[in-house]
This record gives C-alpha cells, structure tokens and sequence, in this order.
C-alpha cells in the first residue's frame, strides 16, 4: 500500500513541475460507463458476455499552446468478465469482479478546426496506463442463490496496458469545457494467476468537466 501511495504521489508530483516549462494545466473529473471482458493478449476482445464496468476519477492537462497537450489521471475502476450459462432449465452467472486504482498517461492532439463549429475541439489520444488491484471477488449466481468469493489471492496486484482514444471538448462560455470520449483499453499484463493468458480488455463512454 506504501508503494502505491508514493508512486502516485510521484507521479503527480513529477507532472505539476511542468508548471516551470509555462504550460497551461488545466483540472477536471469524469465518469464513465464500460464494457469489460478478459481475453487473451492477442485478442482486441472475445465472444463471452459483456460486464457493465464503470470509472470515476480526476484529471490534469498540460496545454503547451499547440496541439500537443499531456494528461494524467488518478481513476477508481471496476473491470472484470461475465459467463451466463443454462443447465436443466437453471441459468447461472459468473462475474470475475476487479477493482483497480489506475494511473493513465496520455499524449493528446487537439484539433482546433475540426468542422465541428468554434466551441467544439476534437482530440485524438493514446498513451500508457498503470493500475493497482483493490480487491477481487468471484460472484455466481445460480437461480436465487448467489455465491461471492474473495479471489484477492489469485489475482496479479498490477495491471498495465494502452489506452486509445477520441474525445470532442465543447467550450462554454465561462471558459470550462464538458468533454466525451470514447475510449478503448488493452491491458498487456497477466490478471489471473492460475490462468496467464487472461488480460483486461475494455471500452466505455467517458463524460466529464474541464475547469
């Protein structure tokens, strides 16, 4: 938990220095609503059933005046994978549940003049997430009956990958922004210790305010 905490700490630490390179940053929070799976690495995604994920967090953005900008964030998200099946007439659900603390850096290109009028920007991003287990639990549900376990032990404490993204900021009038954005996450590191081909794949709808 120590570690955790002073990465974070560093990180955020090591990017509000970028005040001395005259870099306009600029705050805001988000949330968003994902569908999760877990996969093998060579697969964007798999035919199992979709998990409703979802994301909430806070952000920071280094604006260098061109189209460049860096952001970094410090989000809580539930990640995980979703198995229905039918035997003898009786439907059973199997949810792998994985809360994650997860630290994405992002290279952006912000596009002033994008045809979609002078209050709208459009940005395409991409960069290196990190993120931290919290906890993990296996929940089965077969009828009426629900089992949940703690599976905290069979799961790998990190999880990393990539990010890749398109966003549209609409400006208002007071000088914030609200900001979309469609996102996919690949994760490139193992989450299950007893099956090491698993990573987590996801892709969601992020919605969120710039100050």
């Amino acid at each position: 938990m120590k570690t955790k905490i002073f990465f974070i700490a560093g990180m955020m630490a090591m990017l509000l220095t970028c005040q001395t390179l005259q870099a306009q940053i600029k705050f805001g929070a988000h949330a968003a609503a994902n569908l999760e799976t877990q996969a093998d690495l060579g697969q964007l995604w798999n035919n199992v059933d979709l998990y409703q994920g979802f994301l909430i967090g806070g952000f920071l953005e280094y604006n260098t005046n061109s189209k460049l900008s860096l952001q970094t964030e410090i989000n809580y998200q539930k990640k995980g994978s979703k198995i229905s099946s039918t035997f003898e007439g009786t439907e059973s659900v199997l949810k792998r549940e994985f809360d994650y603390l997860t630290v994405p850096v992002l290279v952006k290109i912000n596009v002033h003049d994008a045809g979609l009028g002078d209050k709208c920007d459009l940005s395409l991003f991409t960069g290196p997430y990190m993120g931290f287990l919290t906890s993990a639990y296996s929940n089965l549900k077969t009828g009426n009956t629900t089992t949940r376990i703690d599976i905290d032990n069979q799961a790998e404490k990190t999880d990393w990958g990539a990010i890749l993204g398109v966003g549209v900021s609409y400006k208002l009038n007071n000088g914030n922004a609200i900001i979309a954005e469609l996102r996919y996450q690949m994760g490139l590191s193992k989450v299950d210790k007893q099956d090491p081909d698993l990573r987590n794949k996801g892709m969601g709808l992020t919605i969120g305010y710039r100050f």
